[in-house]
């Protein structure tokens, strides 16, 4: 696999990096070298690249021992690239290392064998503390949605995926665990299967309550798999497109594995991936003055409200997530204007100075919180566009006792497993 570490829009223009154990080949221009230091550090100078001090086109870091004792340690890896939980981290990694300059900028390349790259996405997606049956689960599902390769974001650039969120997380050895090195070997080779096709396994952090329909969120034709789901051993029949239902679905639901009656925030930072944000990940309040939205819209998008009067959901779907939004108001002249957002992650991203946790929210107005007035006050359910496993909902189920297949066909109908090793 071709993992992307660092990526040319990250415009970043310098790294460090040291090779812990033995055994590296260091190739600088295709030229092997017989000496080396095991600290390097490059950079962007001038347009080129610099390493440790001489200029350079290409480094190759080869590492075909599997040990994990025998690593690369890469600093700083941003994590979160365009959410608002963006940081920059360190990594760790096995498999060999490229390094290059597109753009002026580093651009950075984990080849490594796949089944090592999955024992380190279960514990970059959550935390190494989980139960082995959510870390199953995760594997199968990160397995079987790098090999269906539907989305292929990073084709241009020759990479399988990036290291974050766009693609799956993905951290090197930095935080595996025993447990995680099990679950990758005890589902070795497993995949799910629709109809003989390998499934587009999407997931999120946490769906609230009711996965999502694929199709709503993303271009993509129907897969009975990525259908909506209650988020819970009954079937809740809720409405939740519609307007009154999903408000009081919202204010009283609680039953869900991704909810406090299955795992309390305060105990969920133990197995939250190491990157995750602390937070309400279950249901959650933004508020917002006038003054503060109408800046961040035009932060956005560029267009200038001088009063927003009323965030009206047009469409919501399945889960109760907003697909079409309209914000309405008065232009600097006294015109009426709107403003129309027509999918969730625009939606999302538009109505947060950075990244808005779910598009599964309600709109109050002229409210209160903690003492202060707000003229807008947006309360949600989830993290995540909520398509698929959802995340701490599958924490749910595993600390309540359910077994892997157990969860991956709560959240996966009408698939199979097959193995493709066999």
């Amino acid at each position: 696999m071709s993992i992307g570490l660092v990526l040319p829009e990250d415009k970043q223009g310098r790294i460090s990096m040291t090779l812990n154990g033995a055994g590296f080949e260091l190739h600088i221009n295709n030229v092997d070298q017989k000496s080396f230091e095991k600290k390097l550090d490059i950079s962007i100078q001038n347009k080129k690249m610099y390493l440790n001090g001489s200029e350079c086109e290409q480094i190759i870091i080869k590492n075909e021992q599997r040990d994990i004792t025998n690593n690369i340690d890469i600093n700083p890896i941003i994590a979160g690239r365009g959410f608002h939980w963006q940081k920059k981290i360190n990594v760790r990694v096995i498999g060999n290392v490229v390094i290059q300059v597109i753009d002026q900028s580093l651009f950075v390349i984990n080849k490594i064998y796949l089944e090592d790259y999955l024992m380190c996405v279960a514990t970059s997606e959550m935390g190494s503390e989980c139960p082995s049956s959510l870390l199953e689960a995760q594997t199968i599902v990160a397995r079987s949605w790098i090999l269906a390769a539907t989305e292929k974001k990073h084709t241009k650039l020759g990479l399988d995926a990036c290291n974050d969120d766009c693609c799956q997380r993905y951290q090197g050895i930095s935080n595996i665990s025993k447990s995680s090195i099990k679950a990758a070997r005890n589902t070795r080779g497993k995949i799910l299967m629709y109809k003989n096709t390998i499934c587009d396994t999407r997931y999120s952090k946490s769906c609230g309550g009711r996965t999502e329909k694929g199709n709503n969120v993303w271009e993509i034709d129907y897969k009975p798999y990525l259908e909506s789901a209650s988020d819970s051993d009954y079937n809740d029949e809720t409405n939740l497109s519609d307007e009154q239902s999903f408000e009081k679905w919202l204010t009283e639901q609680s039953l869900s594995f991704c909810g406090p009656k299955f795992i309390e925030e305060k105990n969920l930072n133990k197995y939250l991936g190491n990157v995750d944000e602390k937070g309400k990940y279950h249901r959650w309040e933004v508020c917002y003055s006038n003054d503060e939205l109408i800046k961040i819209i035009f932060d956005k998008t560029g267009k200038q409200f001088l009063k927003i009067t009323k965030i009206a959901p047009k469409k919501r779907g399945a889960s109760g997530r907003i697909l079409h939004l309209d914000v309405m108001g008065e232009k600097i002249n006294g015109e009426k204007f709107s403003l129309s957002i027509k999918s969730e992650y625009e939606i999302r991203r538009i109505l947060h100075p950075k990244f808005l946790y779910s598009s599964a929210f309600i709109i109050e107005t002229n409210s209160k919180h903690n003492n202060d007035s707000y003229d807008f006050t947006l309360k949600g359910a989830g993290w995540g566009h909520g398509v698929g496993l959802c995340q701490i909902g599958a924490l749910g189920m595993s600390l309540s006792g359910k077994k892997t297949e157990e969860i991956i066909s709560h959240y996966y109908q009408q698939t199979n497993m097959k193995d493709i090793y066999e």
